[in-house]
């Protein structure tokens, strides 16, 4: 694993010997760190936890529906292939997901202009609101979330938090490239 991937390898104590009379350096619970993640992850992945986050700001989709339109969103206009991508899930399922969204009028299915034998699924107008209905109730959840945090833990978390995505999406890099 490269040194800028690592937490604190046994190399990193020898280039940086500890300074006399400082405190030792805290180590971190790895067990517990993923233990939470974990739970907590679980916990903003279920179907009901989605759905009834949702239904918060009135909108009423399921699940597979709600990751859809919050994709297409922060994505823009994307091939049925990139969203099976982008969902870890088949074609089929993109399909029939699609298929509701158009139904409810909340997607649509467009010609890819870079090749006029593909297509492009892209919400409509009332999708967007649907997507930024959802960031009101992301917003709400995390106020509530975080309500009796003080604005420096608060923006600390959030600080280490992005710290923490950017390490991961590094890693996984990495791990993609050893493959």
């Amino acid at each position: 694993m490269p040194k800028s991937l690592a937490h604190a390898s046994t190399s990193d104590s020898q280039d940086h010997p500890p300074t006399p009379g400082a405190p030792a350096p805290l180590k971190v619970d790895g067990s517990a760190l993923i233990t939470s993640l974990t739970r907590v992850l679980a916990e903003w992945t279920s179907p009901d936890f989605l759905t009834a986050v949702a239904a918060r700001e009135g909108v009423d989709l399921d699940p597979g529906a709600i990751t859809m339109v919050t994709i297409l969103a922060r994505g823009g206009a994307q091939r049925p292939s990139r969203l099976a991508e982008n969902m870890v899930t088949g074609a089929s399922n993109i399909s029939k997901i699609l298929a509701r969204l158009t139904a409810a009028g909340l997607a649509r299915r467009i010609p890819d202009p870079s090749d006029a034998r593909a297509q492009l699924a892209e919400l409509t107008g009332p999708g967007h609101q649907v997507a930024r209905a959802f960031v009101r109730a992301g917003n709400g959840l995390t106020d509530e979330l975080l309500a009796e945090w003080s604005d420096t833990d608060r923006n600390d978390f959030t600080r280490l938090l992005a710290q923490f995505e950017k390490s991961t999406i590094a890693f996984a890099a990495h791990l993609s490239s050893t493959r």
